[in-house]
């Protein structure tokens, strides 16, 4: 990303669009009609993140017809039985065949390319876990390909999507961010440690930015080519952003502070909002009845992929958003193993 270029975040705020984003997926909801047709959606990959997040809400929607492939027999065993999934397959080109709509991709990250370029190929809309690929350059050929081919290529970004980061949203002439997130004994190679985890404070950055970034710095630490942390500061005249991430921390940790001269605003874990003003802090109680995943942003992001599905609106602005962050993440690796 060049010095002085403007977020498409940024321009989205100023427009009015990004604050009432919620509101604009609750009113396409909303006229989708009770009772629409069934949509057949395809799953590949099953790991953790689909078995906890995906499958749970994917496999609860009344007009979601899941067809599901991987070659582990168990798994698949596992999937069908616990969630009553008639569908499975363990030949990729009988699933591929099966007339889906769209596809969620939750496989390893090295075979996300020509997954994604096949599903592509056939007219299918694709939701992929981050990062799209290793490398922005592949990730920009991908998403240029779907919105040529005007399909849907949306990101795993759920953090844009939880309640309590749209709280965050809210806020009025910040002047700080600080977006950390930490793990314990996760060191890796740079590329990995960027692109895998260091992306969603990236991501978060970009979406909370209210200006034009006018200069970038990056640092790690590390050693035996294996980066234990890094920081990341992006500027313009009136804002400073820092993202902070540390894989030899100790403990799993994630906060986000937005600060402007009145008050600062923090969420912790991507669930708990407090406002601090003074000497005093408000913490700002949580809908119990709420599920996890829809505070962490799963539940949103799934059905608003699913929406634009259905009712065949394809929001360019998503691919300027996930080009913009994987860019972003190619330069931090940059400066990271050229120095």
């Amino acid at each position: 990303m060049e010095n002085g270029e403007e977020t498409i975040y940024g321009i989205l705020r100023k427009e009015g669009i990004q604050n009432h984003y919620v509101d604009f997926v609750t009113v396409i909801l909303m006229n989708s009609g009770p009772g629409g047709d069934t949509m057949k959606i395809g799953m590949i990959g099953i790991g953790d993140i689909a078995k906890k997040a995906y499958l749970p809400i994917l496999s609860n929607l009344k007009d979601v017809e899941l067809h599901v492939y991987t070659r582990n027999p168990d798994t698949l065993k596992e999937i069908a039985d616990t969630y009553t999934i008639p569908h499975t397959y363990q030949q990729m080109d009988e699933w591929l065949s099966c007339g889906m709509k769209a596809a969620f991709v939750h496989t390893a990250t090295v075979a996300h390319e020509p997954i994604i370029d096949a599903l592509l190929d056939m007219g299918i809309h694709v939701y992929v876990d981050k990062p799209i690929t290793y490398h922005a350059e592949s990730a920009q050929r991908l998403l240029t390909k779907a919105k040529e081919k005007r399909l849907l290529l949306m990101t795993g970004f759920n953090r844009r999507h939880a309640p309590s980061y749209q709280k965050l949203m809210e806020a009025e002439d910040t002047n700080m961010i600080i977006v950390q997130k930490h793990r314990g004994h996760q060191a890796v190679d740079a590329r990995t440690f960027v692109f895998d985890d260091f992306i969603h404070v990236i991501d978060t950055m970009l979406y909370l930015f209210p200006e034009t970034i006018e200069n970038m710095t990056v640092s790690g630490k590390g050693e035996y080519d294996l980066l234990h942390h890094v920081t990341l500061q992006l500027e313009s005249p009136n804002v400073t952003a820092l993202g902070i991430m540390n894989r030899e921390a100790g403990t799993t940790l994630e906060r986000v502070d937005v600060m402007n001269q009145e008050q600062t605003l923090t969420v912790s874990n991507v669930r708990d909002v407090s406002v601090h003003k003074n000497k005093d802090v408000w913490y700002q109680g949580e809908n119990d009845w709420e599920s996890t995943l829809k505070k962490r942003g799963f539940e949103t992001i799934i059905t608003t992929f699913l929406a634009f599905v259905e009712q065949d609106i394809i929001p360019e602005y998503m691919y300027e958003q996930a080009w913009e962050t994987h860019q972003m993440a190619e330069d931090v690796v940059r400066h990271l193993t050229s120095s």
